[in-house]
């Protein structure tokens, strides 16, 4: 199995100011930390990957763009407890100090 390349980007990203129009943020395999905070993505935003990178914190998917269907925060260092909407399509593996409950309601 082919290990991807890692990128050299790091620092920290700020979430809440993004581009209205946005639909898709892609920035896997970095070296980016910090934490998350997803209570205010553009309403256009669909698609968000940010695996293999050293982001902490809890995260709040509560408050998410309705358009949005996918969440990859795959090999990070998350933790608490995060609620994942039913029928939301998300990746949290690798996170040792993170629990998903799945909302089935």
């Amino acid at each position: 199995k082919k290990k991807k390349k890692k990128n050299q980007l790091s620092g920290t990203i700020c979430l809440i100011s993004l581009p209205p129009a946005l639909k898709d943020l892609v920035l896997d395999n970095n070296n980016f930390q910090g934490s998350l905070d997803f209570t205010r993505l553009p309403k256009s935003m669909r698609y968000i990957y940010l695996s293999e990178n050293r982001f902490s914190g809890t995260i709040d998917l509560r408050n998410l763009p309705e358009s949005m269907t996918f969440l990859n925060v795959r090999n990070n260092a998350l933790s608490g407890t995060v609620r994942v909407p039913r029928g939301f399509l998300s990746y949290f593996e690798e996170n040792d100090e993170l629990t998903v409950e799945r909302i089935e309601e």
